[in-house]
């Protein structure tokens, strides 16, 4: 019977994806209606501020909901925020259970959904691929429970250890599979962050060419004064946000440059409360 229930909630999950890079800072959510063994609706959340995914699988499924069953890969949201609260439609759709992968880490549902839902005589059952949908909201979930953006690292160097020449030239490290999936990541994350010093030797665009999806806001994190006009980043910074992280001194000298090409200006330190500061900010 467990993989019968898993089948459905693995496709919830496939379906909770298709909203990757178009979401934030909204989780990833998947919903799929089933009726007598058959899929009767599905839905996902597909873009932040648009309809969430058990809405889209209700609207889908239509009268064929009233005795269906959802999965769905996170709690039903309890709160009318830019869309109308989940869980009381689930409810008016005459759902006879739900099967919940995880509670909503955030503060204003954290299993309220759940509870409105038992209440009024709906089955929950709480749990089913919960670690599957727990990482699938890596971001989501650590900016709920700790006000910070989740991180991915990427990184290079050849066989024996290198980043690059001796003599600093810029060569690809990576092949072209490689950089296609780290423009993939690029898409689905809302901002790339790079030193001062890749900016200048490398004069980056850091954006997305060799995927689907948006392009994500850039960072530029300089301990010094090192910004200037020929760089690309700064030419772009008033059609891509660019965030300019660097101390108070360094803000204040180059203020003229930076109100000029419209980059977005981060009081930053080298220290682990200037680091937590100004991730906090973005």
């Amino acid at each position: 019977m467990d993989s019968f229930h898993r089948k459905y909630m693995s496709r919830a999950v496939f379906l909770a994806r298709k909203g990757r890079g178009r979401v934030s800072p909204n989780p990833l959510v998947g919903a799929v209606v089933v009726k007598n063994g058959r899929i009767v609706g599905e839905g996902w959340h597909a873009r932040y501020g648009g309809p969430h995914a058990e809405p889209n699988a209700l609207t889908l499924a239509g009268k064929e909901a009233r005795g269906a069953t959802m999965y769905v890969t996170l709690e039903p949201c309890s709160f009318h925020g830019k869309t109308p609260a989940c869980a009381p439609l689930l409810l008016r759709a005459g759902l006879k259970e739900v099967f919940v992968a995880m509670q909503d880490p955030n503060p204003r549902v954290a299993g309220a959904g759940i509870r409105l839902l038992e209440e009024k005589g709906l089955r929950v059952h709480l749990g089913l691929m919960e670690e599957e949908c727990r990482l699938l909201n890596q971001p989501f979930i650590k900016a709920m429970r700790h006000g910070l953006p989740y991180l991915m690292l990427k990184s290079a160097q050849t066989l024996d250890g290198f980043v690059a020449r001796d003599d600093g030239a810029s060569r690809w490290i990576t092949g072209e599979a490689a950089r296609k999936k780290v423009h993939r990541f690029r898409s689905e994350y809302d901002a790339v962050m790079v030193g001062i010093g890749t900016v200048l030797a490398d004069n980056p665009r850091l954006d997305v060419r060799l995927s689907k999806g948006r392009s994500p806001a850039r960072i530029i994190v300089d301990s010094g004064q090192n910004l200037h006009r020929e760089l690309y980043l700064v030419q772009t910074a008033s059609r891509l946000s660019t965030y300019y992280l660097s101390p108070p001194a360094s803000l204040s000298a180059q203020d003229e440059l930076i109100r000029q090409y419209r980059l977005i200006a981060v009081e930053w330190e080298n220290s682990k409360k200037g680091w937590e500061k100004a991730l906090r900010y973005l």
